[in-house]
């Protein structure tokens, strides 16, 4: 499991108190006695103002410093019991996505926490998250207000146990752990989301070029549900979850199911990963995810393998 030890939290430059992204920031660095850095990247100064410059990031800073005190104040966290730094940085005409990952590659950081930017339809993520997404060599939190109706807190893991290589696997494992530290501290409870098919079926009911029973066709299927269930079963057993857990063994598309689950679950957290299957180097998000990621309305945290390298270059 990720153990978050240089948090990155990205401000918007408004105030920190409406975030719920600083507030899961300020309290994973609570709990993780971690390092927690705030970093606010503004628009250009124009040349004919750069008298201004110093003065501006002066309020901006002050701002951050005034906004961070006042949620932690509202959250009964001492100020001194997290160790915080603020950076603010002219955007120098550098799109703030690509900004933010050299910081990270820099500074080392192993979480980036932002608030979610707002999407029309509260679905899906736009640009900026979702470079981040595809190229952030960390694992990034993206967080949205929810309506806190649910009896109990629920995060969502999305899992595939029908790993090709290694690191998929290990990656599946890091996610099951992490939901389960996350969700156990909160006295949560965890929902194992898992979607199978079996990719011959519709294939095998043309029987004009095959001749076979509708009885085959369902053994088979029946075969290939039992098989992925039985690898969903060994990886969570692997994992250890301490958490009490309900595993959705779902019939379907995952980007079908898991964005409509998310929300019927009125899931806090959905947890997966972003794995590479394009073949292009540094490109970590295939059409599944991608897909799945559209159609999003719950906050994420996105996960990367093992080994994973940003095509981004440090400065």
């Amino acid at each position: 499991m990720p153990n978050f030890r240089n948090i990155l939290y990205i401000s918007s430059g408004n105030d920190e108190h409406q975030s719920p992204g600083f507030r899961k920031a300020v309290e994973l660095a609570r709990e993780q006695s971690s390092l927690l850095s705030v970093l606010l990247i503004h628009p250009d100064i124009p040349k004919e103002h750069e008298s201004l410059k110093k003065k501006f990031r002066n309020y901006l800073n002050h701002d951050i410093e005034s906004s961070m005190s006042a949620v932690m104040k509202d959250m009964g966290i001492e100020e001194n019991s997290i160790h915080t730094s603020i950076l603010v940085l002219e955007a120098n005409q550098i799109p703030p996505a690509i900004t933010i990952i050299r910081h990270v590659l820099k500074k080392d950081h192993d979480l980036v926490v932002k608030d979610a930017e707002p999407v029309e339809g509260g679905r899906g993520f736009k640009g900026m998250d979702m470079t981040l997404l595809r190229k952030c060599p960390c694992p990034v939190l993206l967080s949205r207000n929810a309506p806190d109706t649910a009896a109990t807190s629920r995060y969502t893991v999305a899992i595939d146990p029908e790993s090709r290589e290694k690191r998929e696997k290990d990656l599946s494992l890091s996610l099951l752990r992490l939901a389960d530290s996350l969700a156990g501290n909160k006295g949560a409870e965890i929902d194992i989301v898992s979607c199978w098919e079996y990719e011959l079926e519709k294939i095998m009911q043309y029987k004009a070029w095959i001749s076979i029973s509708r009885k085959e066709i369902d053994n088979s299927v029946e075969e290939s549900r039992k098989t992925h269930l039985s690898e969903l079963e060994k990886l969570i057993l692997e994992a250890a979850i301490s958490t009490r857990y309900h595993i959705h063994h779902m019939k379907g598309r995952p980007e079908d199911i898991i964005p409509e689950f998310t929300v019927q679950r009125e899931t806090k957290l959905l947890l997966m990963g972003t794995v590479a299957r394009t073949g292009i180097p540094g490109f970590l998000i295939g059409n599944t995810a991608e897909n799945i990621l559209e159609k999003t309305a719950c906050s994420l945290l996105a996960l990367k393998p093992d080994g994973y390298i940003s095509p981004v270059r440090p400065e």
